[in-house]
């Protein structure tokens, strides 16, 4: 009888010990300890603010972008310009001069591959390292930004 009463101890040990080491191994989204780059080409996966948006965003090594958003029309719509990354905030001007609305705070997971850009406690968005589809690149599911004037799309960043 001691013997059971010793091995149900063990076995209870065992499970408290393997439920505790499962959570700490996976990656969520959101900010992190991790280090990573903003360059690269990343994929939303989650935003505070809307749940339906699409948006790609690639930031180059020589300081541009291309953002291809999908947010209140049916189809892409592209945007380009200029970043600047430092002191882990990131901010930026459109190809047309318009400054992005707000400066965003990084962070990344844990292994680099999930960007996080906080802009005050309510806008949190959450991107995953990608490669952007060649149809979006492309133009086939875009609208061109001379057809959709400025003040009549707004822009994610």
């Amino acid at each position: 009888m001691k013997s059971i009463k010793l091995l149900l101890i063990g076995l209870l040990a065992a499970c408290a010990c393997a439920a505790c080491g499962s959570s700490s191994s996976e990656e969520t989204p959101g900010p992190q300890t991790g280090s990573g780059s903003v360059v690269g080409e990343w994929h939303l996966i989650s935003w505070s603010t809307l749940s339906a948006a699409d948006i790609y965003l690639e930031l180059a090594e020589d300081g541009t972008f291309e953002l291809y958003q999908r947010l209140t029309k049916p189809v892409y719509e592209h945007f380009d310009g200029t970043y600047r990354y430092a002191d882990g905030t990131l901010s930026g001007v459109y190809g047309d001069g318009v400054a992005w609305g707000a400066s965003y705070r990084v962070s990344f997971g844990a292994n680099g591959s999930q960007m996080t850009l906080t802009a005050g406690a309510d806008d949190v968005a959450v991107f995953a390292k990608t490669t952007i589809p060649e149809e979006i690149r492309s133009g086939e599911l875009e609208a061109r930004t001379a057809e959709c004037p400025s003040e009549a799309s707004p822009r994610f960043l």
